[in-house]
């Protein structure tokens, strides 16, 4: 697990550098990565990103948010499948519908990664989101 937990790490660092660096994230994603986001306080639909649209997530997160951090609570491993719980923090940079710049976001999430040839190969994201 420690392995795959270090990849998740320095995954979860990059986005709280707010890198959209392909370089990067091709040492972190397998290059046929998709990552599902299942509905949440921020979006009432699931979505399924590859690659690039991550990437372009990553640089919209970078126009709202001024900041975000992530803190790994609990991970477990069943093969190449790593389920970690983690904390999300952002704290809003722009206005934005409702959000307010200064408001402070949180998340409590579970995420369910799968690994091939040592890579992010699918992620499946359930956050719930504070009010």
């Amino acid at each position: 697990m420690d392995e795959k937990l270090a990849l998740v790490y320095r995954y979860f660092q990059l986005l709280e550098n707010f890198s959209a660096d392909p370089t990067e994230f091709a040492n972190i994603f397998h290059p046929g990565v998709i990552q599902t986001e299942y509905p949440n306080q921020l979006s009432a639909e699931v979505k399924q990103r590859n690659f690039e649209l991550m990437l372009d997530s990553m640089a919209t997160n970078k126009l709202i948010l001024k900041s975000q951090h992530y803190s790994v609570l609990k991970a477990v491993q069943n093969g190449n499948t790593l389920v970690v719980e983690a904390n999300w923090t952002g704290e809003i940079g722009v206005d934005a519908g409702k959000y307010r710049r200064g408001q402070v976001m949180k998340a409590f999430i579970c995420t369910v990664i799968e690994f091939r040839e040592g890579k992010i190969y699918r992620q499946r994201n359930y956050g719930c989101y504070e009010h």
